[in-house]
């Protein structure tokens, strides 16, 4: 939800972009809007920027969540397959680039290349939130909030994680408002109880006596011992 206002940000002439309005006005038309992954960050993004009347193009390899972004936005928001043509297709019109890209347990693919930047137009905005994962974009390194942007390939980007930290009273309700019914479990029932009781509490369970439980943890576990 909150990436049309950090773009906008950005794209304000003494943020260093371009001097663009995402809505556009009268005889001027509205911005286009790149989402790279149709998951809960991207379906919030795109949800967001259609309410501020940008026009939306979001990308996902699966035709079943792309299916689900057309029925909820009514066609409002346009849909493509993420084959690597069609992403350097799109970015090379894009004022916002967003890369949504989440693949749990794994870095984030690289899905915009260096050589699809020079194709961007100068001084539009990059919002990476796969940064997290390693990022989606290959010119991507994380920034903080105390300095959020750089410039490369005269493309503005934005790589900042734990974007939520600078809202962090509607974060924490947020994060409560999932949470608490786990919370409230194991204070109720003790730990191994809650386990028992909640199998989502279990799944999510990483390191519990002394053991690994987490399959990519366990992984990356070994690899650095053996390095």
């Amino acid at each position: 939800r909150m990436a049309p206002q950090i773009a906008a940000r950005w794209l304000q002439n003494d943020g260093g972009g371009s001097g663009l309005l995402i809505s556009g006005i009268a005889g001027i038309p509205p911005l286009d809007v790149v989402i790279l992954g149709a998951g809960t960050v991207g379906i919030n993004a795109a949800r967001a920027f259609d309410g501020l009347g940008a026009r939306v193009f979001v990308l996902d390899t699966s035709l079943e969540r792309l299916q689900k972004v057309e029925d909820r936005f009514n066609g409002r928001v346009v849909t493509m397959v993420a084959y690597d043509f069609n992403i350097a297709r799109v970015v090379q019109f894009a004022h916002v680039v967003v890369g949504a890209v989440l693949v749990p347990g794994e870095r984030a693919p690289i899905l915009v290349t260096r050589d699809m930047l020079h194709t961007m137009r100068s001084r539009s905005v990059i919002l990476d939130f796969a940064i997290d994962q390693g990022g989606c974009i290959e010119t991507s390194r994380p920034t903080t909030h105390a300095d959020p942007v750089f410039i490369e390939e005269s493309v503005i980007h934005y790589c900042v994680p734990n974007v939520t930290g600078v809202v962090a009273r509607t974060a924490t309700h947020a994060f409560l408002n999932g949470a608490w019914k786990y919370i409230e479990s194991i204070t109720s029932n003790g730990l191994e109880g809650a386990l028992q009781q909640r199998p989502a509490l279990a799944r999510g369970l990483a390191v519990h006596g002394g053991k690994v439980l987490s399959a990519n943890l366990a992984l990356l576990n070994q690899v650095e011992k053996s390095s």
